[in-house]
């Protein structure tokens, strides 16, 4: 708990937004910059109350998350959070929101760590570099293009080589077709139906034997190719995030990391990683197009292999653009946050795309302005996109080194026509991520080096 000198004061007493909570959660869906704007206008703390659900305390206050993110006495479970407000245990399973919730998170986080940082990154990039100049020698040049589109190809390709590393063939056609049809089922009318009527009963989602098949058809092609590695050892390190857990489980003297959790970890970096990647990049794409100055500063960058500029660019993006608007803990029992007592039983949810638009933490906060990252590690509780404390998204440094490779593979290869149209605005895309409305339409042009 966070210690406070005054008596703190009751939820309750918290402004409401000006409108009913029912059209503020379509608003929030239809329109996330106007949901936005509403819902800060009346403070860095709102509740909500919506029928059937939680009570939800919306806060964009970096003391707020800095207290959040540092609770360590289990009052906040991002797991309980997760099964009530979004569908990530039909994804992920029970056992993955068990292990957020559960004494063994830190242990086993701990243990597969090393297959998202420094040796494992370095060796990820050559694979990574040529799934990139595969698609890019694919793209068409001189005609507008959605972006989107082609980096939700791209970041396939790299998850397929990278993470699951697949072997054969045929293996790698049956987790190319698993990917489109998890796409198409994520964004069908029926995963939209089951999420309202999952939010009408309290969180409690229904069953959908189609996503079912999807992830057991994926976790069935991680088994094979972990039994097929057993049986062909080869003489070459591999380089993939399989081989790195199979390393781990190797090591592991507490037996946590077994077949099927490496299954649930491989379907989970898919899920969680891949399209992220996409609508970063996205967002890199359909702002640099509108800043000339920042295009070709990122071009000279990408010719003097300077990553700290390039790295900027992209920090700045998921500033401005991040591609998830919120992160969410649930208040297992009453929590003190600073001055405000938590009932158990609330949904936090910190509103990530408010926080990175605070005038006083980013002066002039619209303007997209990379130089404000260069040479500057982001504070933690002031720049979210990969939320924060002992829950922040694990994949995080593979997402920037991942993000960073591609940018500068696709612009060695190609650049962006500068736009002189109106910047697109964020949509609610069906899986929650924030997509440039257009889908960054982009006009591809052939590199002069």
């Amino acid at each position: 708990m966070t210690i406070t000198t005054a008596e703190p004061r009751a939820m309750d007493s918290l402004p409401r937004p000006p409108f009913h909570s029912i059209v503020g959660f379509v608003a929030y869906w239809a329109s996330p910059e106007l949901a936005r704007t509403e819902v800060t206008k009346r403070g860095e703390r709102v509740l909500v109350d919506l029928p059937l659900l939680p009570k939800m305390l919306i806060t964009s206050s970096p003391q707020d998350c800095k207290a959040i993110f540092t609770e360590r006495d289990g009052a906040l479970k991002l797991g309980e959070a997760l099964r009530k407000m979004a569908p990530h245990e039909m994804l992920f399973g029970s056992e993955m929101i068990d292990w957020w919730n559960g004494a063994n998170h830190a242990l086993l986080r701990k243990k597969v760590t090393p297959a998202f940082m420094g040796k494992a990154l370095r060796g990820y990039e050559e694979a990574i570099v040529d799934a990139a100049e595969r698609r890019v020698a694919e793209w068409p040049v001189n005609t507008p293009v959605t972006f989107t589109h082609l980096m939700q190809d791209l970041a396939r390709d790299v998850i397929m080589s990278v993470v699951f590393g697949v072997t054969e063939s045929e293996r790698r056609t049956r987790l190319e077709q698993a990917f489109k049809d998890l796409d198409r089922v994520l964004a069908s009318p029926s995963m939209l139906g089951r999420y309202a009527f999952a939010m009408a009963r309290g969180g409690k989602w229904p069953s959908f034997p189609e996503l079912d098949d999807i992830n057991n058809r994926i976790d069935a092609i991680t088994i094979e190719e972990i039994e097929y590695r057993r049986a062909n050892p080869s003489d070459e390190e591999r380089k993939d995030c399989l081989e790195t857990f199979l390393r781990i489980q190797e090591a592991d003297e507490d037996n946590l990391m077994d077949d099927r959790m490496i299954a649930i970890f491989q379907r989970m970096l898919l899920i969680a990683g891949y399209e992220t990647t996409a609508v970063t990049l996205s967002w890199v794409a359909e702002r640099v197009v509108r800043h000339p100055e920042v295009l070709a500063k990122l071009e000279q960058s990408v010719d003097d292999n300077d990553d700290d500029y390039i790295d900027a660019v992209i920090t700045e993006a998921m500033r401005v653009r991040p591609a998830l608007p919120v992160t969410l803990r649930y208040a297992e029992r009453d929590f003190v946050m600073n001055d405000i007592l938590v009932p158990a039983g609330t949904v936090i949810v910190v509103y990530i795309n408010a926080i990175h638009k605070r005038a006083d933490l980013y002066p002039d906060p619209e303007k997209f302005d990379p130089e404000r990252f260069v040479g500057v590690r982001p504070d933690p509780h002031r720049w979210l996109p990969f939320g924060g404390g002992a829950h922040r998204c694990l994949g995080a440094s593979f997402a920037m080194f991942e993000s960073r490779v591609l940018l500068k593979t696709i612009l060695q290869r190609r650049t962006f026509r500068p736009e002189t149209s109106r910047g697109e605005r964020q949509d609610q895309h069906k899986n929650i991520l924030l997509l440039p409305h257009n889908g960054a339409k982009v006009t591809l042009l052939d590199r002069a080096r």
